[in-house]
């Protein structure tokens, strides 16, 4: 396929805006679209080369996925390996368990699908992630893994109907695409299913009949530009992706791959500065998540984003190193064969395989830092917050002396850990609810009203994010709950963990974290919307200066694994000192 400046122009236009967003620059919140022009622009060259290959009968399937390997896999496996050995001097044991997953997963080009799977209420969040950006590979090359093949029997079967197979394929992807926007937005976001009509879309322009330089459209490509910078400007962060409103970005890159040949939109996108970084977009791409991700986990607090842009600067030198030395010595075969590729590739994909489950087995290494030894296992907070569901009942057991009825989701089930190992509670006195909204009482069921009626003490426990609520004041008036109502308020230790696992367990016990603005910010709405006299600061109990909270108790134990979630130690620690409150001794 002929090689065209202009596309490398056009990856520019993709990836910085990426970049951009992932660093927080305010106008650019609609970066991630540039993973969608990422897509098209895949769609286009590799249907092209394919098509061209089989209608001249040399397509090889062997050779195109050497081609693939050459292409994608050198420089991912670089930065892979930099990521582990990073990882293992500023990662928590259960951040670095977590990219042990993700090497596997990169490694087998299924990140996408490991990401569906694990993104949850427990999922470790997607900023500390170095491999996070990988889903994307995942969804080309799982592409990849069918198209060949696909193509082969359409050009076998109706050659002359292929621009109609592919827009078949991407008229149905499209559709599910659509319908899994509302009922399952993580594999809607990750996987290929709903991402293979952005490929195709791309596949589909190349196959019908292009214009030659004289009979591009200037307008039309400038047209399409401005579609895709509409969607950078003007998409807000975090907003659901892909949906209809994706067909913008794409029919805009649909349009500058078909008619971008001459005038003023050629012209900028062929200039030296877009196409120097076009070339070396793929490991732009691959290095800035990982540099991104190491500088959050190594900041006690949320970094500045002139931070973040120092280091899209480093990561375009790093970009421009590794295609030097990496990418283009290996896509060219006069220097390197395909022998030694396999020599290279084939060892480094089963050590890193090795590496990623050992990380997985092992539970992130946690012998990297002091351990205590009678410190619970990474990770089994979870299940330790999780097992208050067995609390969860219609009626209270016969024999409770004090019937504790607790209300509100897992910061709610924190609260009952941390009444029964502080012995503040029999666990049989107690009933959670996640499900039984005060606010909403004249909703109730006959059940769930007598659950109310019955209880000694009812405990609204609030988010630890600021979330809208009903006013606390009126709630506690209310004649059948006035006198047996408390609200407790919400909790964090700090916005980052990581760097607090290597602190020596001889100075643990001094040690704290700076509290986030997020759970300032939840305290004071819930401060003000709740009765002075009946509500529990927890932040008031833990911190002397009302900005930052220990994070280790006496023993050196981690009081909290993810920032919000108390451990069994933490239970304790911070239940003996929410269970001082005089509230509690004159509801009793």
């Amino acid at each position: 396929m002929q090689y065209r400046r202009e596309i490398d122009g056009l990856r520019t236009v993709a990836v910085m805006p990426v970049l951009l967003s992932h660093a927080g620059a305010p106008l650019f919140q609609g970066g991630f679209v540039g993973v969608d022009i990422f897509f098209v622009i895949s769609g286009y060259l590799i249907t092209g080369i394919i098509l061209a290959d089989i209608e001249q009968k040399r397509f090889s399937i062997v050779r195109f996925y050497e081609r693939r390997s050459r292409r994608i896999l050198p420089a991912l496996f670089l930065v892979m390996f930099a990521c582990l050995a990073a990882g293992a001097f500023l990662m928590s044991a259960d951040a670095y368990q977590n990219l042990g997953q993700s090497v596997v997963a990169t490694t087998l080009f299924s990140n996408n699908i490991l990401l569906t799977f694990t993104s949850g209420y427990w999922d470790l969040e997607s900023q500390f992630k170095p491999l996070l950006h990988t889903w994307s590979l995942g969804v080309e090359e799982q592409y990849y893994f069918i198209v060949p093949i696909g193509l082969i029997l359409a050009h076998r079967v109706f050659p002359r109907h292929a621009p109609s197979a592919i827009a078949t394929v991407g008229v149905l992807s499209f559709a599910i695409c659509i319908w899994s926007a509302h009922y399952a937005p993580a594999a809607n976001f990750y996987l290929l299913h709903t991402r293979a009509w952005e490929l195709a879309a791309g596949g589909w322009a190349v196959t019908v009949r292009q214009p030659d330089r004289k009979g591009g459209s200037d307008a039309r490509a400038a047209s399409g530009l401005l579609m895709i910078a509409v969607a950078i400007f003007s998409f807000p962060q975090g907003m659901q992706s892909p949906t209809a409103l994706t067909l913008l970005p794409v029919v805009g890159t649909v349009l500058v791959l078909m008619y971008c040949r001459s005038g003023l939109t050629h012209s900028v996108l062929t200039s030296r500065p877009l196409v120097g970084i076009g070339l070396i977009s793929y490991s732009t791409y691959l290095w800035h998540q990982p540099l991104f991700a190491f500088l959050r986990v190594a900041s006690s607090t949320p970094p500045p984003v002139w931070q973040f842009g120092l280091l899209i600067l480093l990561s375009l030198a790093l970009a421009w190193l590794s295609w030097r030395f990496v990418e283009e010595p290996f896509r060219n075969r006069a220097k390197i064969s395909t022998r030694i590729v396999l020599l290279v590739l084939a060892p480094s994909a089963a050590v890193l395989v090795t590496l990623g489950a050992v990380l997985h087995l092992r539970g992130g290494l946690p012998g990297r830092f002091d351990v205590p030894p009678d410190a619970d296992a990474p990770n089994s907070y979870k299940a330790f917050n999780m097992r208050v569901f067995d609390r969860k009942a219609d009626s209270f057991a016969p024999d409770a002396a004090r019937r504790l009825l607790v209300l509100g989701n897992s910061t709610a089930r924190d609260f009952v850990n941390m009444a029964v190992e502080a012995d503040a509670f029999p666990e049989r006195d107690i009933v959670y609810r996640d499900d039984l909204n005060l606010c909403e009482r004249a909703g109730l069921n006959e059940k769930m009203r007598g659950l109310v009626a019955s209880a000694t003490l009812i405990v609204l426990v609030y988010d630890h994010r600021p979330v809208p609520t009903c006013d606390g004041r009126k709630l506690a008036q209310a004649p059948e709950l006035r006198g047996r109502l408390v609200f407790v308020g919400p909790k964090d230790f700090g916005a980052n963990l990581n760097p607090v696992a290597r602190i020596p367990l001889s100075l643990r016990q001094s040690a704290s974290v700076q509290l986030s603005k997020e759970a300032l910010e939840a305290n004071k709405l819930y401060r003000s919307i709740s009765p002075n006299d009946l509500y529990v600061d927890i932040i008031m109990h833990l911190s002397p200066d009302g900005l930052h909270v220990p994070i280790y108790d006496e023993g050196g134990r981690i009081l909290s694994e993810d920032r919000v979630h108390v451990t069994r130690a933490g239970a304790r620690f911070v239940g003996k000192r929410v269970f001082t409150d005089p509230i509690w001794k004159r509801l009793h």
